[in-house]
């Protein structure tokens, strides 16, 4: 009977009042978009064997600050993927490869979404948000043509004592081009080690 009523008047009082001093509440950091993030790809990538979708690793190089907080650690892994390989072509063209960096992992394990754009690279150079663009060929397919019609020539030369040199430097220029024809432009290389700065598109809360 005495449990009965003590437990009446618990009910009775209603439940108890929890007083927070919201002023020890600390406010959430949010790192900005636009905020630019240094990674060091731990990952090859090659024009040459990387697919679509084939994975993209790095770590970052600086500890990023709000409020004088470090919220991202040095060494944090960011994930991404390949979006598109285009190989160098025959004639023209440089190769390309647009990567897409979508996770950041934190020490602590915290994995949290990102969506970001390329904001500069240390091999190569940029084209467009996400996209890294090999060097050209063009000085090296004037000296293989260059030193294939300079053969040409030499030979004319020796064969026809002088008469021939203008016209076996011109059937080595026609075999240099068809070498350059035939081959491909260099190969994209981002090798572990790179630095590449992404920039947040939006805002993460670690």
């Amino acid at each position: 009977m005495v449990a009965i009523l003590i437990m009446a008047a618990l009910l009775q009082q209603g439940p108890k009042r929890l007083d927070v001093d919201e002023t020890k509440i600390q406010p959430s950091l949010v790192v900005p978009a636009g905020t630019a993030i240094p990674v060091s790809l731990t990952s090859r990538v090659s024009t040459k064997t990387a697919h679509d979708g084939d994975g993209v690793y790095g770590k970052t190089i600086f500890p990023i600050t709000v409020d004088n907080k470090i919220v991202v650690p040095e060494g944090s892994f960011v994930r991404g993927k390949v979006v598109e390989v285009k190989k160098p072509g025959r004639v023209k063209g440089k190769g390309e490869l647009t990567l897409n960096f979508q996770t950041l992992v934190l020490p602590s394990g915290i994995t949290i979404p990102i969506y970001s754009s390329l904001g500069g690279v240390g091999t190569g150079e940029r084209k467009g948000e996400a996209t890294v663009q090999g060097d050209g060929s063009k000085g090296k397919d004037a000296e293989t043509i260059g030193k294939t019609a300079a053969s040409g020539g030499l030979i004319g030369v020796i064969a026809n004592r002088g008469k021939g040199a203008v016209v076996g430097g011109a059937g080595g220029a026609a075999v240099g081009t068809a070498a350059v024809l035939l081959s491909r432009g260099q190969d994209l290389v981002l090798e572990p080690g790179t630095t590449i700065e992404i920039v947040l598109d939006r805002p993460i809360e670690p």
